[in-house]
């Protein structure tokens, strides 16, 4: 007569706590893969895979004058985030209909040298219309032209122009103004700001995430096969 040997003492148990183990597992890599996915995704979107985002930021016009200046723009080492410029790297682009002359300076050389000149200063940016808040400085001297001033620390001319823009505390001013020093400037303004790292950590972050997504598919399965495979044990006689 032969008897059949039942399971050893705490297996089942031993078995439910593996499958639970491993269930908890892939569950916790399976979160941590999607969320280096979407974190990599959201780092495309932005700087894309050259590391490079731009953000409009609004038109800067003057009907009567002959500059726009923008000024107390300033993009802090004090910001709450670290912020160094051997890996951020931020320029100013201009645009507009005629060929514009676009300079970087310290706001004391670029006042004293719109000093007497009719100019719009920019106050403020409203970011609900894409505009400058602006007030008119009156003035009836013409200036001489903006290009063959030697205090720019960035300066370039043409219809769609960039200049760097300087990450520091500093007072500095960006001026938009025709190439000749005219009446009538129009130009719209955008941040090109990169993070050099940014291209390559964001597809970095989605490949890790797959790998974990694939680890944790791997893993939910074990713990479903755990759960659903019973032990076999030989009779005896």
């Amino acid at each position: 007569m032969s008897v059949a040997r039942g399971l050893p003492p705490g297996a089942d148990y031993r078995k439910t706590v593996k499958r639970l183990v491993l269930g908890i597992l892939g569950a916790v890599l399976g979160l941590l893969g999607l969320g280096l996915m979407s974190a990599g995704a959201v780092l495309l979107s932005l700087f894309g895979t050259d590391g490079q985002a731009e953000i409009p930021i609004g038109a800067v016009t003057s009907q009567s004058g002959r500059a726009v200046v923008v000024t107390d723009f300033e993009i802090s080492s004090d910001a709450p985030l670290p912020v160094d410029e051997q890996w951020f790297d931020l320029r100013l682009e201009v645009q507009g209909q005629e060929p514009l002359f676009v300079g970087v300076a310290p706001k004391a050389d670029s006042l004293e040298y719109l000093q007497g000149v009719r100019y719009e200063l920019v106050t403020g940016i409203d970011s609900s219309a894409d505009t400058f808040n602006q007030t008119t400085i009156p003035g009836e001297r013409v200036p001489e032209a903006p290009g063959t001033q030697a205090f720019w620390t960035d300066q370039a001319a043409g219809r769609d122009v960039s200049v760097a823009w300087p990450v520091t505390n500093s007072d500095t001013t960006l001026v938009v103004m025709n190439e000749d020093g005219s009446r009538v400037v129009d130009g719209d303004v955008s941040v090109l700001a990169k993070v050099s790292w940014a291209g390559t950590a964001a597809i970095g972050m989605v490949i890790a995430g797959l790998v974990l997504l694939v680890v944790a598919i791997v893993v939910l399965v074990l713990a479903f096969r755990s759960g659903s495979t019973q032990s076999q044990y030989p009779t005896g006689a």
